[in-house]
């Protein structure tokens, strides 16, 4: 048997909060925005299309122009299934178990397509 014992010092150059800073960029923001909006798409009642197509996506949120927008999120209802069979209250949060892994995957794609500029 043999034992061996060695140090190492290690350094770096980067500078991580400089790095991680980036992940706060309006961009990054906006973009990380835009895809969550894309995979709950579905997930919004659709009747018309007005409430899921009245959007704004900004680097700071997702907001519904629609002035019923918040009474239909927050309501219990049984929405039409025709268009959007996913549709429901609260779509975000419904779309969570299934699409969030998938905007992780984009923005795992962004950071490494090198748009991020690390």
């Amino acid at each position: 048997m043999i034992n061996m014992n060695f140090e190492l010092e290690v350094s770096s150059t980067i500078d991580i909060p400089k790095h991680l800073a980036k992940l706060e960029s309006p961009e990054f923001r906006k973009f990380t925005h835009t895809e969550w909006n894309r995979l709950i798409f579905p997930f919004v009642p659709f009747n018309t299309g007005a409430l899921a197509e009245s959007v704004d996506i900004t680097a700071e949120s997702i907001e519904y122009r629609m002035p019923y927008a918040t009474a239909v999120y927050m309501s219990n209802r049984n929405f039409r299934k025709d268009l959007h069979p996913l549709a429901s209250s609260k779509w975000d949060k419904a779309a969570e178990p299934t699409e969030k892994p998938k905007l992780i995957e984009a923005l795992q794609k962004y950071v490494d397509s090198g748009r991020l500029k690390l």
